[in-house]
């Protein structure tokens, strides 16, 4: 590990630079706090997604699609031949806690008359529309679409039931044809509006086929950037558009649930003690959008950390030769957006560093993933303490676990029973030096479906998650107090 290594901007200067005039007349030491409170209040933030079309076209079967549900399962939305919903119907997305699916019903039932269904259904609430269709563009598919537009709201255009349309055609070659058909005739009549907006075929019964995953990857990559936008103009109207917009935007956050009235009361109050309003606002939400986050794979030499990393960002196994990452190199992925991994093997070399210079070595990055090798030397646990010291957080590993397991094929024990057994000694022996994190996971980085590595990607991403906002914060401080300092 090199002292003098250089880290790549965690955030763009374009971006940086707006944050500079945000927090010019701000102590560096009040910046952390700042954020975090502002952050918090943004993490709560709700946004609602309505889920429409004509009766039967699917819109219930799409959103257990999106949620993983069956329409047996519970909590699933309810599904049939005849129209099921009769009234807007809130799902709460599993992996995204800030989003709400409403299920709105039909439009074009005599419960849900077309001319009525707009104001019925009240448009104004939502924050983004899923447009179902099946079989062909209708007139009220159009229609909404209109109401939509009018209200300048996003909107995706979905046509379902995919895989009955494909079934009718014989060969693959018109099965492809039909499908560029379908695509061209629902563009056909948007572009009559002038009008460009995600067109997806899908089928909620056949998920792996079509565009759902393209769908859902889409709705993920931009449903941020949808809340930052929504969140940031509910800021402008009730911080700067007078009286009456204020109160009408602040009942509306209240009466929809997007927010608790204490978290409004906080963002009130800090605009009142700093002028941090909307503009600043929207500043700093664009800027954590684009923050990078560091993790650092920590291990020994022929720990395996590298395969690791190659594992975390999805390359395959015949692809790990082409993999660059290095100290100097780090890997990205679509699998973790806005994530660096840097491989830091050979470890060892600075194990008789003193704790000072050890976290001298470690701080600059975000989170870490500490791979054990040997229990004897105990090297892991130190590592740990001087993370801990930092106040950040890690996770432990121990790869090549398959190995492991071939040494200890003369014992008259099962798989399961060996790997029980050694998770309860690890424990034990975590326990025993105090650490904070007392988990294990027991992986083979070359098989990403065996033993705790499925365990391990959703601890990772949900640690990442949780952390960063507050490395974020910190690091605005650290770098706006650098840029005082030159410039005195």
């Amino acid at each position: 590990m090199d002292n003098g290594l250089y880290m790549p901007a965690k955030i763009q200067e374009d971006h940086f630079n707006k944050i500079k005039g945000v927090f010019a007349s701000e102590s560096p030491e009040e910046i952390p706090h700042r954020l975090m409170s502002l952050l918090k209040v943004f993490d709560h933030f709700k946004i609602d997604i309505a889920v429409t079309g004509e009766s039967g076209a699917g819109k219930s079967s799409l959103i257990n699609a999106i949620l993983g549900l069956n329409p047996d399962d519970t909590g699933a939305a309810p599904t049939g031949a005849v129209e099921t919903t009769q009234q807007a119907t809130m799902y709460q997305h599993p992996n995204l806690p800030h989003i709400r699916l409403w299920d709105l019903p039909g439009m074009g039932t005599p419960s849900f008359a077309s001319k009525s269904y707009v104001k019925t259904m009240n448009f104004d609430l939502y924050d983004m529309f899923m447009v179902v269709i099946s079989e062909r563009v209708r007139e009220n598919n159009m229609l909404l679409i209109d109401e939509i537009e009018q209200r300048k709201k996003p909107f995706y255009f979905i046509r379902t039931k995919i895989d009955n349309d494909v079934r009718r055609k014989k060969s693959k070659f018109s099965q492809i044809r039909a499908l560029d058909q379908m695509r061209q005739d629902c563009k056909k009549y948007l572009k009559e509006k002038k009008l460009d907006p995600h067109v997806f075929l899908v089928s909620s019964h056949d998920t792996e086929k079509y565009e759902m995953q393209k769908l859902m990857d889409t709705f993920k990559d931009e449903v941020s950037q949808l809340k930052a936008e929504v969140f940031s103009d509910f800021l402008d109207k009730m911080l700067h558009g007078g009286w009456i917009k204020a109160r009408y935007a602040t009942n509306h956050i209240q009466q929809t649930g997007k927010l608790e009235t204490e978290d409004i009361t906080a963002l009130q109050d800090m605009y009142k003690r700093t002028g941090f309003g909307a503009v600043k606002v929207s500043a700093v939400l664009k800027a954590l959008s684009h923050f990078q986050l560091d993790v650092a794979v920590l291990g020994e030499t022929g720990s395996g950390a590298s395969t690791l990393v190659n594992a975390l960002i999805g390359l395959k196994n015949e692809e790990c030769s082409a993999a660059s990452v290095s100290i100097s190199n780090p890997a990205m992925s679509l699998r973790y957006p806005d994530v660096r991994f840097w491989d830091i093997s050979g470890i060892e070399a600075v194990m008789d560093y003193s704790m000072y210079e050890m976290k001298q070595h470690l701080n600059c990055y975000d989170f870490y993933i500490i791979i054990v090798s040997d229990w004897q030397k105990a090297r892991h646990l130190k590592l740990a303490k001087a993370v801990e010291k930092l106040r950040k957080h890690y996770l432990l590993v121990q790869t090549k676990i398959d190995c492991h397991l071939q040494t200890q094929s003369d014992l008259c024990c099962d798989e399961t029973e060996i790997l029980d057994g050694l998770r309860a000694q690890y424990t034990q022996e975590l326990q025993t030096a105090k650490l904070s994190e007392q988990q294990m996971f027991l992986i083979n980085s070359l098989d990403r479906c065996t033993f705790d590595f499925v365990g391990l990607e959703s601890a990772l991403s949900s640690d990442l998650n949780t952390v960063r906002t507050s490395a974020f914060a910190y690091y605005i401080a650290r770098t706006v107090k650098k840029h005082i300092y030159k410039k005195t």
